[in-house]
């Protein structure tokens, strides 16, 4: 008896993984936006569930911060100080 294979890994990623993580992103996005009362038990399943996307996320990138928001560039980047007359 013959036992199928699944795809590897790096196939998986290279087909299945972009459509993948832009569902699992919007799933994620739902999740931190959702108003859920603090405390409760749907609130920590909800931690756990964005727990486990940001695994699959590190899974399918390397990067387990694939979905955190990123901080953007400064508009002034040796401080405020830099900051050209009349800004």
């Amino acid at each position: 008896m013959s036992r199928r294979r699944g795809m590897s890994i790096e196939n998986y990623r290279k087909f299945h993984g972009p459509d993948l993580l832009k569902m699992l992103g919007e799933t994620r996005r739902q999740l931190c936006g959702a108003s859920i009362p603090l405390n409760t038990a749907e609130y920590r399943a909800a931690g756990e569930i964005i727990a486990r996307i940001d695994d699959l996320a590190e899974l399918l990138t390397g990067d387990r911060t694939h979905f955190h928001l990123k901080a953007g560039p400064s508009p002034y980047p040796y401080g405020p100080s830099s900051k050209p007359p009349g800004a």
